[in-house]
């Protein structure tokens, strides 16, 4: 559950943050309400999505960083894509794919960067406590 809320949390900032920037040079629409609740209902999606790959990945013992990044990217892809024709934000189309990634890969890198770096500290963490209890 922690992951789901970290996920969300540094997604849905970095996502609004970027279209607030964006929507300045007119590449993305202007902040709405209606806008930020899509942009949330995709962040919780891409986080339990990513969870339940998580799951799926350490029954399959894939360890391989690079194939973890590129089922999470690709999760952020269909996520966006599938939700964003859904709402009417994105075409239904190979052009969507322009249209997502200016935003989706900053974002992605940010969140992928903040659950890296909580991931390591929480492991440091635990090896603090082994060796104190040593």
């Amino acid at each position: 559950m922690k992951k789901i809320l970290i996920i969300t949390c540094s997604s849905f900032t970095a996502i609004v943050l970027l279209f607030a920037l964006f929507s300045t040079f007119d590449i993305v629409p202007e902040l709405s309400k209606s806008i930020v609740l899509q942009l949330f209902t995709m962040a919780v999606s891409i986080a339990v999505l990513m969870f339940f790959s998580e799951k799926i990945e350490d029954k399959l013992a894939v360890s391989s960083m690079a194939v973890d990044a590129l089922i999470r990217v690709l999760i952020c892809y269909i996520v966006v894509f599938v939700e964003g024709c859904l709402f009417g934000m994105l075409p239904f189309g190979w052009i969507a794919i322009a249209y997502i990634s200016p935003v989706l890969i900053p974002a992605f890198v940010i969140t992928y960067a903040i659950g890296y770096f909580t991931i390591v500290d929480c492991a440091n963490e635990i090896n603090k406590n082994i060796k104190r209890k040593k």
